[in-house]
């Protein structure tokens, strides 16, 4: 009950080393109690880097990593310790979790040996700290004067899961598929180890990078298909939320990569908001149950969500409407450069015109008065009168194009060889021979 209370300080105390060691766990328990009661997960890896070498020889040995245990001892090595040693790997170990492990604390138990009495009896492994002697200068005159101090290292060592007991506090670091015939061995590179900076992770940097990536992307196509004046068809509700909710979630994915300390937890939590919101753009509308964040084991939290993100943001649409620029050469000649051939082969193809003159007049007389075909062959077509690609008078207009008051519309007839010769091009043009007061053409392709 006592262990970790603070240390009453008063006049005429006997100094004991007593004194010192209940004001340092007193301090020691409240900083580790203030960081459970305002974050959860508060431990794991904030940097780690295994070291390659020793993988060759058999062996899993950090090169360097930060980071904090789960009962909230903090390490870092190099810089304020040496790394623990290396841990040999068995000939025959399979699916094996490598760890870091540090005996926890525990009342009245011993936590360090000055005196190395225990290194002979076997029971140093047990010790929380490994002691060393230190040279350690007066920072606060400009003495040169230099005192010997005995200091203390976490006594941190790397073992199997097998192996680990409820007396250490442990830490995953990999997981080893096997130890192959030349003693390399093999990591599992699916594992992901407990973070506290999501982004020191490959991993989990992928995962914050790839939907970033696919928002921008799937945004930018879609602001240009409905933003546009005349550039995307119908407005249709559906298509301004989805690129809310792609606006919405690009700056968060954007600012998520940019902070200095990005825990897991709240990556999970932005990417299961992100699937939320795209679930109602999919055809069951409602979000899957997705297995809760689990601090130990974070590929099962997030392989599944984001293999669901994954589906969502492929079901981005495109748009059903593209509008083809058509440019003016000279009175009478337009043409457009379809570069999708594709589009091309599979697409409708639609013309919009408007005159100042009766609708009626211009849906009959329009069709008989141009004359489409690919560029290469118009001018042959127009100087021996022989019939280009066929246009064919719309009843009403698509419902994937903008529709416009007075305006008719003409489906081009992909059938013939002409139509066949312009797939192998993209390049149109249409002679337009007839008088139409203040015309006006749109072009539009139509997937099916």
């Amino acid at each position: 009950m006592t262990w970790n209370q603070r240390m009453i300080w008063s006049e005429g105390l006997f100094l004991e080393p007593q004194h010192f060691q209940q004001q340092d766990r007193f301090f020691e328990h409240l900083v580790r109690s203030h960081a459970r009661a305002t974050q959860a997960w508060s431990w794991g890896w904030a940097s780690v880097m295994l070291d390659d070498i020793a993988l060759g020889l058999g062996k899993v040995a950090l090169a360097s990593a930060f980071g904090v245990l789960p009962d909230g001892t903090a390490f870092s090595f190099p810089d304020d310790a040496p790394a623990p040693p290396p841990l040999d790997i068995p000939a025959g170990a399979r699916d094996e979790t490598v760890l870091l492990a540090l005996p926890l604390a525990r009342a009245g138990a011993m936590e360090s040996d000055p005196d190395n009495a225990t290194s002979e009896d076997g029971r140093a492994g047990a010790l929380r700290y490994r002691t060393t002697d230190t040279s350690v200068a007066d920072v606060t005159t400009s003495s040169d004067r230099v005192a010997q101090l005995r200091v203390g290292a976490p006594n941190l060592r790397l073992m199997l899961a097998r192996d680990a007991t409820d007396a250490f506090a442990t830490i995953g670091i990999a997981r080893v598929l096997e130890r192959r015939a030349d003693n390399r061995v093999m990591l599992d590179t699916a594992y992901i180890p407990p973070m506290l900076h999501a982004l020191a992770d490959a991993r989990l940097a992928g995962y914050a990078q790839e939907i970033a990536g696919l928002l921008h992307q799937h945004a930018d196509r879609l602001a240009r298909h409905i933003a546009n004046p005349g550039r995307g068809g119908v407005a249709e509700i559906a298509d301004f939320l989805l690129l809310q909710t792609l606006n919405r979630f690009e700056p968060q994915f954007a600012h998520l990569l940019a902070v200095p300390l990005l825990h897991p937890e709240r990556l999970y939590q932005t990417t299961l908001a992100l699937a939320g919101d795209l679930a109602a753009f999919d055809e069951r509308r409602r979000v899957l149950a997705y297995p809760p964040y689990r601090h130990d084991d974070l590929a099962s939290s997030f392989e599944p969500l984001m293999r669901d993100v994954r589906q969502l943001l492929a079901q981005v649409p495109e748009p059903n409407a593209i509008a083809i620029e058509l440019q003016i050469r000279k009175p009478g000649l337009r043409v457009a450069v379809i570069n999708d051939l594709d589009l091309v082969r599979t697409a409708g193809f639609v013309l919009a015109a408007s005159a100042q003159m009766p609708g009626e007049a211009l849906r009959t007389r329009f069709p008989t008065q141009v004359k489409v075909a690919p560029a290469e062959k118009l001018r042959d077509l127009v100087n021996l009168a022989l019939p280009g690609i066929g246009l064919r008078a719309m009843p009403v207009a698509p419902r994937q194009i903008p529709f416009h008051a007075g305006c008719s519309y003409f489906e081009l007839d992909r059938g013939g060889e002409l139509w066949k010769e312009l797939e192998q091009t993209g390049n149109l043009a249409m002679y337009i021979a007839g008088e139409f007061p203040a015309l006006e053409l749109e072009f539009w392709a139509i997937r099916h």
